[in-house]
């Protein structure tokens, strides 16, 4: 992910490479230009692609210093100098912006009017036309790099492009008479690049400040409560070096969740967010979750009496037997999930003494619902119960010893059936 990044910023300076040649050629030629055609509106844009020059090569460097790799003193790399790059870009735009406000001012109080030559209009859209063609190659690199900067630049050329066209506009009006059209336009202008320096200034410090998108932060949270084992989001905590996100997340999970299992889901989240929504580093940290009442001892004793009275009565199978289930009957007989899911439990004791067939004594029990008396529980560890209880069947009295365990659900793992020995002639 590291080199990736880094090749990224090194596509990202060729954009920044041809708006500076693009600039230079641009602002000598209208700056000069201006002065032969007397038109302040072309001067004023002439100036305005001076500034995007001095703000173009503050990112150029601020782009290779951030490609620099980490180091004991920046263990998150270099990445912030790129804002910080655009920062220093932003104060220089505010100062010739209004440098540029100024010298218009002074000319509208002067009361100097000098015909304006409608050749320069030529030079406002030849100015419009470059921008524009730099505008759309700089936008797709942008796109392809993922570079903050050399996006907000790509927005610096078109907005560069629309005042070359209104320079042009306001040229030719004032050749025909209208000259304070010229005038207005150079304010228009100026308004332009104080704007520009705005929104780079705060977005620069916006980064610089930690902050953080909070649309984004709901879409981090949406997904990874997704995420499977993961109860809730407690925290997702957002920030940006560059063009790169780093986000720190609080997750709540399971108790009973072993170490291995608690980190497997975390891997998942990371590679989720790191390969779903590009983000540069995540890291996970897990808190258990808050166990509802029902998972109190007593309440949860109560819980497993309801689902072993549905086990014994032969319903939900599917839902309360664990894969690697197994059980023996009161005759010795040995069974597995899928056999007990069969309805295969029946002893044979059972089908003798019954002139019923084994199906019909199946139909017969789940319209005879068995009880369960004597019941008690021991809790062996926080996800592990063992129950016992006596039920009465064909005149016969039987123990039954079962172990639930739970991994996110209750699941019966092994149950032992015996009759029970009463006191009698036989002791």
């Amino acid at each position: 992910m590291t080199a990736s990044s880094t090749q990224n910023l090194k596509l990202a300076e060729k954009g920044v490479w041809v708006s500076i040649i693009a600039y230079i050629i641009l602002s000598v030629g209208q700056i000069a230009f201006a002065t032969i055609v007397h038109s302040s509106a072309l001067q004023a844009n002439g100036f305005n692609n001076l500034t995007d020059i001095l703000g173009n090569i503050a990112i150029l460097i601020g782009l290779r210093i951030a490609r620099i790799p980490a180091d004991s003193d920046h263990v998150y790399g270099h990445w912030k100098i790129e804002s910080i790059a655009s920062l220093i870009s932003s104060f220089i735009m505010f100062f010739v912006g209004f440098e540029v406000l100024r010298e218009t001012v002074m000319t509208i109080l002067s009361g100097e009017n000098h015909p304006i030559d409608p050749l320069g209009a030529i030079v406002g859209l030849i100015s419009a036309v470059i921008m524009l063609a730099v505008y759309l190659y700089n936008r797709e690199l942008a796109k392809k790099t993922n570079s903050q900067a050399l996006s907000a630049a790509s927005k610096d050329n078109l907005s560069d492009a629309v005042t070359s066209i209104g320079t042009a506009i306001a040229i030719v009006a004032s050749s025909i008479g209208w000259e304070w059209l010229d005038t207005l336009m150079a304010v228009i202008i100026c308004g332009f690049i104080l704007k520009t320096a705005y929104d780079i200034f705060h977005e620069s410090v916006f980064s610089l400040s930690d902050g953080f998108d909070e649309t984004l932060v709901e879409e981090y949270k949406e997904a990874i409560n997704l995420v499977p084992k993961v109860k809730g989001v407690k925290m997702v905590r957002g920030r940006t070096y560059g063009s790169n996100v780093f986000l720190d997340v609080v997750v709540e999970m399971s108790p009973d969740l072993s170490v291995y299992e608690s980190h497997e889901a975390t891997e998942f989240i990371e590679n989720m967010l790191i390969d779903g929504f590009g983000v540069y580093d995540v890291d996970v940290h897990v808190e258990p979750a808050a166990l509802p009442e029902e998972e109190h001892y007593a309440s949860r004793a109560l819980e497993l009496l309801a689902k072993e009275e549905q086990l014994l009565n032969h319903r939900n199978l599917d839902r309360l037997t664990a894969k690697n289930f197994q059980e023996i009957l009161a005759d010795g007989q040995h069974l597995e999930a899928l056999e007990k899911l069969n309805g295969l439990d029946l002893s044979a004791e059972q089908v003798l003494q019954s002139e019923k067939n084994p199906q019909d004594l199946l139909t017969e029990r789940s319209v005879t619902p068995l009880s369960i008396s004597n019941y008690k529980s021991y809790q062996v560890s926080k996800k592990t119960f063992i129950l016992t209880y006596d039920y009465w069947q064909n005149e016969q009295d039987f123990v039954v010893t079962s172990i639930w365990r739970r991994n996110d659900y209750w699941r019966c793992l092994y149950r032992q059936t015996t009759k029970k020995v009463t006191g009698g002639a036989d002791d």
